[in-house]
C-alpha cells in the first residue's frame, strides 16, 4: 500500500497496512539537502529536493508546498526578514489599515514571483509523486490574509470597530484566495491546508465570528474544487469543533499539540479525518524514546478510529531536531501497523 492509497483508505474509513503520518518538515528539508535557507525559500526546485529528501529518509505519507504564509504577505507588498535557522517572517507591512489595504492591487496568482514559487514547488512534487504521495498546498484563509499585510492589531480594529470596511476587504480577498487555491489544485495539489484564526473564539468575539468571519469562510471554502485540511493555527481547536465542523470541503482537522484525539472524534462525529497531536517544534528537546511515548499516547487516544493521521502540528519542525527523533515517528507508525520501518 503506497501513501496515496493509505490516505485514500483513511478518508474512506477503510483499513490500512499501518497508520498514516505527516511531518510538518518544510524547514527541515534544507537540513537534509544542505541548501541555504535563502535558496530553500526562493528556489522551488531546491525546496522540492528538500521534500524529496524528507520522503526518502522518513517516509511520511504527505508532502507540502512551503509552510511560508509570509510569502502571501510579500505578494501584497509586505517586506520579509530572513533568519539563519528559521523560515522568513514579515518585517514590514504593506499598509497600515484595512481601508488602506482595500486600495492595494490584488497579486496575480500566475505571475507574482512569490506565488509562482509556492505553486512551482507543487508542480515539481506532483509530477514526481503522481499516484504515490499526496501533495498539500499550504494557504491561509481570506480571514488570515490581512494580518500579513496590515498586522493583526489593525485587522482586529477593523473587525471590531469598522465592520463595513472589514466586510468589504473580506469580499475583495475571497476571489484572490479562491484563485490561488484553484491554481494550486491545477498544479497538482491533492488538498490545500489553511488556517482560519480570525474565526477562532480565542481571538475574535462571537459577534465578529458570527457576522463576519465565519460566513466569509463558508463562502470561500464552498467555491474550492478540492479537499481542505483545516489547521488549528496555534489556537486550541477541540472545544470549538462544533463551530467548525461541517464547513464545505473540509476533509480533515489538525489539532494543536496535546489536544485529546478521542474528544475530537466525539465532537466531530464520523466522517472527517482527525490529525495531530505531536508538538513539532518541541521535538528538538526530546529523546527518541520520548517521541515514541508521545506517539503511543496518541494511538491510545485514537483507539479504534481509522480516520486518523498522526502528525506534527504547530510551527515547523526545528532544523536542529535530531533525525533520530523523526525516525522514531516512522518506527512508531510501523510498529502500530506491524510492518517493517
Amino acid at each position: 500500500m503506497n501513501s496515496f492509497e493509505r490516505i485514500l483508505a483513511t478518508l474512506q474509513n477503510q483499513p490500512t497496512d499501518r497508520p498514516p503520518f505527516f511531518l510538518n518538515a518544510s524547514l527541515y528539508g534544507a537540513r537534509l539537502t544542505g541548501a541555504s535557507l535563502d535558496d530553500h525559500y526562493t528556489q522551488a526546485a531546491l525546496y522540492a529536493e528538500g521534500q524529496m529528501a524528507i520522503r526518502d529518509v522518513f517516509s511520511p505519507d504527505l508532502l507540502t508546498s512551503p509552510f511560508l504564509v509570509p510569502a502571501i504577505g510579500e505578494a501584497f507588498g509586505s517586506s520579509r526578514r530572513d533568519h539563519p535557522r528559521q523560515a522568513p517572517n514579515i518585517s514590514g507591512f504593506a499598509a497600515q489599515s484595512a481601508e488602506a489595504m482595500l486600495k492595494l492591487p490584488l497579486p496575480d496568482v500566475d505571475s507574482h514571483p512569490r506565488l509562482v514559487y509556492l505553486r512551482e514547488t507543487i508542480r515539481i512534487l506532483a509530477a514526481k509523486y503522481a499516484g504515490e504521495v499526496p501533495i498539500i498546498g499550504v494557504l491561509v484563509s481570506p480571514l488570515d490574509i490581512p494580518p500579513l499585510v496590515i498586522g493583526l492589531e489593525a485587522w482586529l480594529d477593523a473587525l471590531l470597530f469598522e465592520p463595513a470596511v472589514a466586510q468589504a476587504l473580506l469580499d475583495r480577498l475571497t476571489p484572490f484566495f479562491v484563485a490561488l487555491a484553484e491554481a494550486m489544485f491545477s498544479d497538482g495539489a491533492t488538498a490545500v491546508a489553511l488556517t482560519a484564526n480570525l474565526a477562532n473564539k480565542d481571538i475574535v468575539t462571537p459577534d465578529v465570528a458570527h457576522t463576519l468571519t465565519l460566513p466569509c469562510l463558508r463562502t470561500a471554502l464552498a467555491e474550492l474544487p478540492g479537499l481542505v485540511i483545516f489547521h488549528h493555527g496555534g489556537c486550541p481547536l477541540v472545544d470549538q469543533l462544533v463551530r467548525f465542523k461541517g464547513l464545505p470541503n473540509v476533509a480533515a482537522y489538525v489539532l494543536d499539540a496535546g489536544e485529546n484525539l478521542g474528544a475530537a472524534r466525539q465532537a466531530l462525529g464520523p466522517g472527517p479525518v482527525v490529525m495531530g497531536n505531536l508538538n513539532g517544534p518541541g521535538l528538538s528537546d526530546l529523546q527518541p524514546g520520548d517521541v515514541q511515548a508521545l506517539c503511543d499516547r496518541a494511538f491510545a487516544q485514537r483507539g479504534e478510529d481509522r480516520q486518523f493521521i498522526l502528525s506534527t502540528c504547530g510551527a515547523d519542525i526545528q532544523i536542529d531536531t535530531p533525525p533520530e527523533c523523526l525516525a522514531a515517528i516512522t518506527e512508531a507508525v510501523c510498529r502500530a501497523g506491524g510492518v517493517e520501518a
